[in-house]
C-alpha cells in the first residue's frame, strides 16, 4: 500500500528518529498505530547499511510521536523507511 494510500485510509502520522552510531535526521511514517509505526521503523532501521554508520551499534528509535507535521529535515534514510512502511501494509492492500 502506498503512502498517499495510507493517508487517504486515515492512518496516523508520526515521526522519529532511528540512532546507531550516528543520528538520523527526523523520519516519517503513517501507521494504524505506535506499536504499527516502531515496528516499521524497526524494520527500516534493520535495513539501512552498516555503512551508512561509523560503526554499527545496536539501533534505537528516539522521539516518536504522532504528528500533524512532516519533518523539516528530509533524512537521507527516508526513502528506506518509506520503502518499509509500504512493504508492512502490502498485504492490507486487497
Amino acid at each position: 500500500m502506498t503512502i498517499e494510500e495510507m493517508k487517504a485510509k486515515g492512518y496516523k502520522h508520526y515521526t522519529a528518529i532511528i540512532e546507531k552510531k550516528l543520528v538520523t535526521k527526523e523520519v516519517e511514517v503513517w501507521a494504524k498505530n505506535r506499536y504499527d509505526a516502531e515496528t516499521i521503523l524497526a524494520n527500516a532501521s534493520e535495513e539501512l547499511s552498516d555503512c551508512d554508520f561509523e560503526e554499527w551499534v545496536e539501533s534505537e528509535i528516539h522521539d516518536l510521536t504522532e504528528s500533524i507535521c512532516s519533518p523539516i529535515g528530509t533524512a537521507a534514510a527516508q526513502s528506506t523507511v518509506t520503502d518499509c512502511n509500504e512493504d508492512f501494509y502490502k498485504s492490507e492492500e486487497e
